[in-house]
């Protein structure tokens, strides 16, 4: 009994041994994922490497008849096969300057897809035809997509549209619940800045066909682009980051004049013109929530504020070349910048006898008395129709706060006069 224990210990070191000398391979080494074919089966990972197939990965520049670099194949496989994907990169070195580069003939579309995974290293993914959307992202549910710099070299399109269109196993057009990650968004226009009118939309969330809810989204660059982000009508709850947008004649837009309602989403930028004819953020939907630095932007550009916003919150330390109000609705609330603060905020005319006016302003305002006039009862009423009225006079120096989309009105038989300022 003791030599078969014995024995059956031997047996299993012996396995355990040739089980460790087996190339396991991870889905970020591809070289160890070429070497069998049995670790690629068990980790369910589809590799694309830069002179795939040929270098060991399953597809690439040099899959035959491909004009995507592998990468459409891939992606097809992925969906086909209910696997994910690992790109590899690689950066420059002292000699050659060159880095890992997929070239795009075509389009790139990433077909729907449930509960899956885009990983890979740092590349350029490069669309070469000179109209066109790069990439086109279809419906996602639950999925991490991480790409490295997309490049539209001469396109007037869009660097990359999420666009949901096709219905997923549950019956939806959608993409929710998802993260997406890009390295850098770069358009046709000129990177250096030397041109005012630049090219391309970085990044369209296009939810025509589809909504897309939920989701996050993090950019580190954005660069020579005509618009910088575009969130269209069907946008909402989804937290959408960008590091630095800049050498953009638009950074970011929130709806449009025709289709305003673009809500609930959390949008955090820090924004640089750098060229002339640039806008920082032009928002036309409702209840976002903003967390925005506008470094340069022409006169009164930083922040445009279109008839159809309300109901926003934004948070800023820098909005230094000012804001244009154009909402019909002055509920908006603007926090943190000087710009629109302190007694630079203009202060209207006093109204006639019983007239209102209204705090039109995205920031509250103190309202100072400079002198009383003859005043008899004065009302105010906040944005929700509330109102108070106060029998009596005013007094010089006497002070209360607006807050925006407040209303306030005199009855008087001499006009007072007074001085608004903007509190942050």
């Amino acid at each position: 009994m003791q030599i078969k224990r014995t024995s059956l210990a031997v047996v299993l070191m012996f396995a355990l041994t040739c089980w460790r000398a087996l190339p396991m391979g991870r889905c970020d080494q591809p070289g160890g994922l070429a070497a069998t074919a049995q670790p690629r089966h068990r980790l369910n990972c589809i590799v694309v490497t830069p002179n795939g197939p040929e270098d060991g990965g399953d597809f690439g520049p040099k899959t035959p008849g491909t004009r995507t670099s592998g990468l459409q194949e891939a992606f097809d496989r992925a969906h086909e096969e209910t696997k994910d994907i690992y790109i590899a990169g690689g950066g420059f070195n002292d000699t050659t300057r060159k880095s890992i580069a997929y070239h795009l003939q075509d389009t790139l579309r990433v077909p729907w897809m449930h509960n899956f995974m885009l990983d890979g290293g740092e590349y350029f993914l490069i669309y070469e035809p000179d109209r066109g959307d790069a990439v086109i992202i279809d419906s996602q549910m639950n999925c991490r997509l991480k790409f490295g710099l997309v490049v539209a070299a001469k396109s007037n399109g869009a660097v990359v549209r999420m666009a949901p269109s096709s219905k997923g196993p549950d019956g939806f057009s959608c993409i929710v619940a998802s993260a997406f990650e890009f390295n850098g968004l770069v358009g046709a226009g000129d990177v250096w800045g030397r041109s005012s009118e630049q090219k391309s939309t970085g990044l369209i969330l296009d939810a025509q066909k589809g909504t897309i809810s939920g989701n996050r989204i993090s950019i580190i660059e954005i660069n020579a682009c005509q618009r910088g982000i575009y969130l269209m009508q069907g946008c909402g709850n989804n937290t959408v980051e960008a590091q630095w947008i800049h050498l953009t004649n638009l950074a970011l837009q929130v709806g449009d004049a025709e289709r305003p309602n673009v809500s609930g989403n959390r949008l955090i930028a820090g924004i640089s013109g750098d060229v002339p004819k640039t806008t920082g953020a032009q928002i036309f939907g409702h209840h976002n929530t903003f967390l925005l630095d506008v470094f340069s932007a022409d006169p009164s550009r930083a922040l445009v504020l279109e008839g159809p916003a309300r109901d926003n919150l934004i948070l800023s330390s820098n909005l230094a070349s000012g804001i244009t109000n154009r909402a019909a609705q002055p509920s908006t609330r603007l926090i943190g910048s000087g710009a629109a603060a302190g007694f630079g905020v203009e202060t209207p005319a006093f109204p006639r006898s019983a007239a209102e006016v209204a705090n039109v302003h995205p920031c509250p305002v103190e309202v100072r008395i400079v002198s009383p006039g003859k005043v008899f009862e004065w009302t105010e009423t906040d944005d929700g129709g509330r109102s108070r009225t106060f029998k009596g006079g005013l007094a010089a120096g006497q002070a209360f706060t607006l807050n925006p989309g407040d209303r306030v009105r005199f009855t008087y038989e001499e006009a007072p006069a007074w001085l608004w300022k903007g509190l942050r």
